[in-house]
């Protein structure tokens, strides 16, 4: 793929099929405009998140939100190692023990790529769409 392609598509945060590991489809990443237009989330299941956990392709999931935060890794004031012990699974017992700042759970939205399929789901369902009062951004 051409640079030019290539930082188009990253710039538009998607995800090109044969980037990082094979992966069966591309994802579509939400990004933040989008969110604001109240745009569904895309769902992704855990199955392809597992395929994001490596030091350049890492994914994790927080209360049933998929994060892409492989640009993030060096910039965790807690260390590259904190977050690759959760990389491809759900980081939410984790992200939630640690007491992250207002600022660090506003900057999530930055890497806010999707969500859980409902019935993978444990924090976000139908039937309770409130997240603990732990100050998640809804």
């Amino acid at each position: 793929m051409s640079s030019a392609l290539t930082n188009l598509l990253q710039s538009l945060r998607i995800v090109p099929l044969g980037h990082g590991k094979a992966s069966k489809n591309a994802v579509v990443v939400a990004t933040e405009k989008t969110l604001l237009k109240g745009a569904e989330l895309p769902e992704i299941a855990l199955e392809e998140v597992a395929q994001h956990d490596s030091y350049d392709d890492c994914w994790i999931v927080i209360y049933d939100r998929v994060y892409d935060v492989t640009l993030f890794l060096r910039d965790h004031p807690g260390g590259v190692d904190v977050i690759m012990d959760h990389a491809g699974r759900d980081a939410t017992i984790a992200f939630h023990g640690t007491g992250h700042s207002r600022a660090a759970i506003e900057q999530m939205r930055e890497f806010l790529i999707g969500e859980l399929p409902e019935p993978q789901r444990i924090f976000r369902t139908t039937h309770n769409n409130r997240v603990l009062s732990s100050g998640i951004p809804e």
